[in-house]
């Protein structure tokens, strides 16, 4: 955070502030206020106003370099909401609360995603298991009956075997992560 930015986003209270100043003067002037205890009453103003942005500048800066440590430095990035450090403010409390919500979100549809993904595993294995045995079945004709015929049949058998191998191969891969993780970086 620069402190261009920081002063970007309190323009309008700092404009609130010049409004108060001016009108202030405008009733020292109408009312015959001394001059030089009006511009000490501005000048201190000023200050104090300085000071304020400064120190709330410093205090959100360390905040937020506190964050930005703390989430180059984790592993697992979508803990950010739990490991933020605590603020006084009540914006960073409200943004830590729905960061945390969302991520929770998050892990159960991940969670969702990998039962999902273990179900259709469990079903691709079974439906393998189950079609290898009439496989193995044609095998053992083809051996019993050697022929032209069955020769062929036995290259089609290997070929649907090798494919059926494949499709097992395929449905044990672990990239559950790999499509919903890109929505997340």
């Amino acid at each position: 955070m620069r402190f261009s930015e920081y002063i970007k986003d309190k323009i309008l209270i700092c404009l609130l502030h010049l409004l108060c100043m001016i009108l202030l003067m405008g009733f020292f002037y109408i009312t015959g206020y001394n001059r030089n205890a009006a511009a000490l009453i501005l000048i201190f103003w000023w200050i104090i106003l300085g000071i304020w942005i400064v120190t709330g500048y410093y205090r959100r800066k360390k905040y937020f370099d506190r964050a930005e440590h703390i989430l180059e430095n984790v592993d697992q990035r979508y803990l950010l909401g739990e490991l933020l450090p605590a603020s006084p403010y009540l914006e960073d409390r409200i943004y830590r609360e729905l960061i945390r919500r969302s991520n929770k979100s998050v892990i159960e549809r991940i969670r969702m995603l990998e039962d999902e993904q273990n179900d259709y595993r469990d079903y691709i294995e079974s439906w393998v298991h189950e079609i290898k045995a009439p496989i193995t079945s044609i095998q053992l004709v083809c051996e019993n009956h050697k022929d032209e015929v069955t020769r062929q049949i036995g290259l089609e058998n290997q070929r649907i075997e090798n494919d059926v191998d494949m499709v097992l191969y395929y449905a044990r891969m672990e990239k559950v992560y790999k499509d919903y993780m890109r929505l997340y970086d």
